[in-house]
């Protein structure tokens, strides 16, 4: 049966206790009560382990001693002394109370200061971690009090303020020694001592408050019944702010120079500490208050951006586009009106067709489309579906499986699978073979593809732009394009005008393409007499991409000015009222025509490409696949790419 000695306050106690674990607290339900106010209410505990005692530190305030040191965790042996507060227990054996005592006086001699020094430094590097961990004023003023409170063994602590002119002081945070708020802190400490110490700066410490003469007349001090009492300026920045005051009720003459001392201490670390909370504390109320400013210009933007709105919706009703489309060029009244056509659309998720001849800049539009609407952060994709057979395009839409056909190496993810959450653009579908406008129309009734070769369909969220450069509803009355596949790509459309019925535009068109030109950091070259006269009068059958070659072939061909003798023959001609007349009565076999211009205009764009088909085919406005089949039905062999 293990066997606890305690020696406190003069008296000794003897515990013989058959237990596998010991309890030691200032609370009365331990196994072994402690009556030091420094002890916390669960301090240690003692348990067995076979044969073997071991002490073990429940994480209380100021640390448990064996045999003057701090422990956590430590195997006892007969004759240990465990320090709790000023409380010593010893373990199965004692020194008699005669010789305990002369062991501590001696004791006190020769080490006394040293512990205490050194117990009052590991409390305070203690607080200063806890003090530096609260960035918020009022926790941190309730930790300073306590840590008051247990520094100099008081039962109640005060942080006390000054109050108004004239005006009885208050305690911002009043707390007792089981780290409780104390209730009615206004009448539970006297306003008289801190005044004295408010006023004079002087600390104030008594033995026995009740019956000290200096606070004879004072009421208060006897209503609160204090014997111990010590109270000390409080000050910030060198100005007295309040007061600490600490006391006893129950024991006399608890306070003396070593708590004094102490608490001074603290007080300096504590009014460091409170100035960086304040500071904290006043960055975070401007900080809501910024926010609160913040959200005032959010309603002040929002409010002007509806006011915007009711401008632009008075504007675009005067016949002016809201959108800007920085890459689309065109003042006249037709490209107004596909304009604010367009700024309707790109608020919507439809299916969009657009239509045109050749070279009138569908692709802008439909990249204007994306761009400008809600799948703008996602990806816009496109292909000619004129310029690949019927087995590429398929794979090129819906992707293949590994092995599906010759040279399928590995597995592609198709157009459609790419394009998931944005746009895919799918120009000249009227080129699309019957099969393929079947599996296209497919995929976009149910949302899902199946690769070439795969037997799994994949769910895809596509909106789909498309464009032709022939009247769709004529080859649905003709049987050439299916009629359920053409509703589902035209619920909204765009019709682009040729350039011969906007040629107001042309102006800018020209002045846009000597910029692009002329670079960055040059001036565009000026058109000399005539120049703008000429680009005029022409038809443009290539519409917008036949005005931009011709521009480059001007600006690869002119010096310093843009002249007539750098425009094509076609344009020259015409400038200059050349060319022989034609005899209205006389009629030509068309077909014959339009070979010959085609002939010669195809001569023409790989001469400038130089044999180039791909870039031919560009200058030409038409895919490089109808290219070759106008090369090979005119028996026109060509090399180059």
């Amino acid at each position: 049966m293990p066997r606890f000695i305690l020696d406190e306050r003069d008296t000794r106690t003897v515990y013989e206790l058959e237990k596998d674990a010991v309890r030691i607290g200032r609370a009365l339900d331990n196994d072994i009560p402690i009556l030091d106010l420094r002890a916390s209410r669960e301090h240690c505990r003692v348990e067995r382990h076979g044969d073997q005692f071991v002490l073990l530190d429940l994480g209380s305030q100021n640390g448990t001693r064996l045999n003057g040191q701090l422990v956590d965790r430590s195997a006892l042996k007969r004759g240990d002394q465990i320090g709790v507060g000023s409380a010593r227990l010893w373990f199965e054996r004692a020194p008699p109370p005669d010789e305990a005592g002369a062991t501590d006086a001696s004791a006190g001699l020769m080490t006394g200061v040293i512990d205490e020094g050194r117990d009052r430094l590991e409390r305070l590097q203690r607080i200063t971690r806890a003090l530096n961990s609260e960035l918020h004023l009022e926790p941190l003023l309730r930790i300073i009090v306590d840590h008051l409170v247990e520094l100099s063994g008081a039962e109640r602590g005060f942080l006390v303020l000054t109050g108004e002119e004239g005006g009885r002081p208050r305690a911002q945070v009043a707390r007792n020694f089981e780290q409780e708020d104390v209730q009615d802190p206004e009448q539970s400490f006297s306003a008289s001592i801190v005044r004295r110490v408010m006023e004079t700066g002087d600390p104030v410490v008594t033995a026995n408050a009740v019956e000290d003469p200096r606070f004879a007349d004072q009421l208060s001090i006897n209503a609160i019944r204090a014997r111990s009492v010590l109270c000390l300026p409080f000050r910030l920045r060198g100005k007295v702010l309040g007061a600490v005051y600490v006391d006893n009720r129950l024991q006399k003459g608890i306070f003396g120079d070593a708590e004094v001392s102490t608490l001074l201490s603290l007080a300096d670390l504590a009014a460091a500490a409170i100035e960086r909370a304040w500071l904290y504390d006043t960055n975070e109320r401007q900080l809501r208050e910024l926010e609160v400013l913040n959200q005032r210009l959010s309603m002040r933007v929002e409010t002007q951006g509806r006011e915007l709105t009711e401008v632009k919706d008075r504007l675009r009703r005067a016949g002016e586009s809201e959108g800007v489309y920085p890459q689309i060029i065109g003042r006249s009244r037709t490209m107004r009106e596909v304009l604010r056509m367009l700024d309707k659309i790109v608020q919507t998720e439809e299916p969009v067709l657009i239509t045109g001849e050749s070279g009138t800049g569908k692709e802008l539009i439909a990249r204007a489309i994306h761009s400008k609407g809600t799948r703008a952060r996602q990806a816009f994709l496109s292909e000619n579906c004129a310029a690949l057979t019927d087995t590429l395009l398929e794979s090129e839409l819906f992707g293949h499986v590994k092995g599906a056909f010759t040279g399928a190496e590995r597995d592609k993810k198709g157009l459609f699978e790419l394009a998931d959450k944005g746009t895919l653009f799918l120009d000249e579908v009227a080129d699309m073979s019957p099969e393929m406008q079947k599996k296209l129309l497919r995929a976009l009734q149910e949302g899902e593809i199946r690769p070439v070769g795969g037997k799994a369909v994949r769910k895809v969220d596509v909106r789909i732009v498309s464009a032709s450069n022939k009247r769709l509803d004529r080859l649905v009355r003709s049987g050439e394009f299916r009629e359920d596949l053409y509703y589902r790509l035209r619920v909204l459309t765009i019709d682009l005008p040729p350039l011969r019925d906007r040629k107001d535009d042309i102006p800018l068109l020209v002045e846009h393409f000597l910029k692009l030109g002329a670079g960055p950091h040059r001036a565009p070259r000026p058109l000399g007499p005539g120049v703008m006269e000429a680009l005029l009068a022409h038809a443009w059958p290539g519409n917008i991409r036949e005005l931009e070659n011709e521009v480059k072939r001007m600006l690869a061909l002119s010096g310093e000015t843009v002249t007539l003798d750098s425009l094509s023959p076609g344009l020259r001609g015409a400038a200059r009222g050349g060319g022989a007349p034609e005899d209205d009565e006389v009629v030509r076999d068309l077909n014959e025509l339009v070979e010959q211009v085609e002939r010669r205009e195809i001569e023409k764009a790989l001469r400038v490409a130089e044999g180039n088909k791909t870039r031919a085919a560009d200058l030409l406005g038409i895919s490089r696949f109808t290219l070759q089949r106008k090369l090979e039905k005119y028996d026109m062999g060509q090399g180059g790419g």
